[in-house]
Formats: structure tokens, C-alpha cells, sequence
């Protein structure tokens, strides 16, 4: 496998971890759960979140043979954040592009909320590397009100910051109202400011700048690609999620009829957030017929 940077391993049980440079020579911050499995699996986390958000699933998708790799989106951990602020939907892509060139391995793309989307772009726009698309909770087609109070949520505090990680930790229990939410947890996405606050661990110009990727205007663009796409094709929803509607997946279905679609009841829309494990039940049959169905030529390099 070719990297363009040096890879560090702390010890045996750690991913690989090294960096590439995306399309503006954004340093783009990675980890790979390495093995010799013929059909590897990238995943993309949602805004705001990080590559540790996958980590259990990588793990646990290595244990069943692939070969996994996650890295933090442009803005986001400790991927760089972009001094002009250009986090439109076709920068993410161009940033996947290069990173499924330097990986170099036949893969099924794995998105959550932006990631998702970020994934499909790559895929209908024709990346040699996809052999599957798997999107996670996300649409061409959304609900607009769920959009904007996810956005209300991502982007609370994202300037000003928190006064502690408790108090990030009740914003989030606020909108997560179902679910236990430890100052702990909280603490790891967040960044001391210097002056005594904390802020996220996130550029807020991701949903909010000039720039921003929020994709509910790029409907038709989305429907687009996904009517390119050829590959085989699963939907995750969550359950406790109001993002996709049953409208959003007939939508779907009517640009890509191989679409595949799996529920997972009680998960709600930053899956990755929660136990992640549950996706790993929901999609590992999909992922496992793609890799035994693979023929020899299609588990070398990208034409």
C-alpha cells in the first residue's frame, strides 16, 4: 500500500495513523486498521465529529477481514481548518478523492450525515476506487425543519465556546434528550480557547460560513450522482432519526432502484455518536456478499 506520508504505530493494538494533503494541500489527519482483505472499507464521519467516531466499527469490521480506514474531514479535529473558509461539498469531495488515491485499495465508502453525502458526490462522480456505497442516515432529499435544528444544535456555542465541558455537555443533553451524556465524553470534542472557555473541536464555517456545506441546496445535484451511481448501494436509517422520511427513500430509490435499505430502531442521527457497533450487525452481511463476490480483477488496482 502506497502512502504519501510516514505512518506511526504507539503499539500493536493501535491503527496506523499518519497524514496526506487534500485539494488545497489541507493536511488531512488519518488512521487505518490494516489487513490483507481483498475489499477494504473507508469511512466518513458527520459534522462535527472526528475518524474516532468510527473507530469501533473499524475494529470490529478488521476482526471480519476488511481492511478499514477513517480520516477527520477538512475543519475538523486534527485535519487542518481552511484559512478562507472553503468548505463547499465539491472541496470534501476532491479531499476523499485523493485519499481514496492514496489508500489504493478497492473500498466500499461508508458516510454518515455529511459524510454520507460527501460519499455519494465521490462515487456519482466516478472514483475508480468504489466498489460500494454505504450512507448512513442521510439523503439527496431531507427534511428541511430537522436540517436547520441540527444546524441550531452543531452551531450553538461554536463562536462564543462554553464556559466548561459541562456546560457543552447540557447543550448536548438538551438536544440529545433520550440519551446519557457525561461531562467525559463531551470533553474529548472539545479545545481549550486560551482565555478560559472551550470551544469545538470543529470549524463552525463548516454549516455557517459563506462557504458551508449544508446540502439541503444541492438536492438535484445529489439526485444526479445518485442516479450515476453503479455500485451496489445501502441505506442505514435511524430509527430515532426524523431526517430521512419514507418520501426521502422512495426518492432515492428512484434514482439508484439497487438501493438497499436496513433500519436500525432506537439510533438516532449521529449514529457514529452512540454505539456504532449496531451499524456493524446492519451493514456486515452487505459488505460480506460484496467482498465474496469479488472477482480477481476487480480486487486489484483502479483502471
Amino acid at each position: 500500500m502506497t502512502r504519501t506520508s510516514a505512518g506511526a504505530r504507539t503499539r500493536d493494538a493501535d491503527p496506523v495513523t499518519g497524514t496526506w494533503r487534500g485539494c488545497d494541500g489541507n493536511v488531512l489527519a488519518w488512521e487505518a486498521f490494516d489487513g490483507p482483505g481483498p475489499l477494504s472499507v473507508v469511512f466518513l464521519h458527520g459534522g462535527g465529529q472526528s475518524r474516532h467516531s468510527w473507530r469501533r466499527a473499524a475494529r470490529a469490521l478488521q476482526a471480519r477481514g476488511f481492511p478499514c480506514l477513517a480520516f477527520d474531514l477538512r475543519g475538523h479535529a486534527d485535519s487542518d481548518w481552511i484559512a478562507d473558509g472553503d468548505y463547499r461539498l465539491s472541496r470534501f469531495q476532491a479531499d476523499l478523492d485523493l485519499v481514496l488515491d492514496n489508500w489504493a485499495r478497492p473500498a466500499v465508502v461508508v458516510g454518515a450525515s455529511l459524510g454520507g453525502i460527501v460519499a455519494l458526490l465521490s462515487t456519482g462522480h466516478g472514483s475508480p476506487w468504489v466498489r460500494g456505497l454505504v450512507m448512513v442516515d442521510t439523503a439527496p432529499k431531507l427534511n428541511a425543519a430537522e436540517i436547520e435544528r441540527i444546524i441550531g444544535f452543531l452551531g450553538h456555542g461554536a463562536d462564543a465556546g462554553f464556559a466548561s465541558p459541562a456546560a457543552a455537555a447540557a447543550h448536548v443533553q438538551a438536544f440529545f434528550t433520550d440519551s446519557a451524556v457525561t461531562t467525559e465524553s463531551i470533553a474529548k470534542g472539545l479545545r481549550p480557547t486560551g482565555d478560559g472557555r472551550w470551544q469545538w473541536h470543529w470549524d463552525v464555517r463548516v454549516v455557517s460560513g459563506e462557504r458551508n456545506s449544508v446540502a439541503v441546496a444541492h438536492e438535484a445535484e445529489l439526485r444526479e450522482c445518485a442516479r450515476r451511481v453503479r455500485q451496489p448501494f445501502l441505506l442505514v436509517r435511524a430509527g430515532a432519526s426524523e431526517l430521512v422520511t419514507e418520501d426521502a427513500v422512495d426518492d432515492l430509490k428512484s434514482c439508484a432502484p439497487q438501493l438497499e435499505v436496513v433500519w436500525l430502531p432506537g439510533a438516532h442521527h449521529m449514529i457514529t455518536g452512540d454505539d456504532n457497533l449496531p451499524f456493524v450487525d446492519a451493514a456486515a452481511p452487505f459488505l460480506t456478499r460484496l467482498r465474496d463476490g469479488m472477482s480477481p480483477s476487480s480486487s486489484g488496482t483502479a483502471p
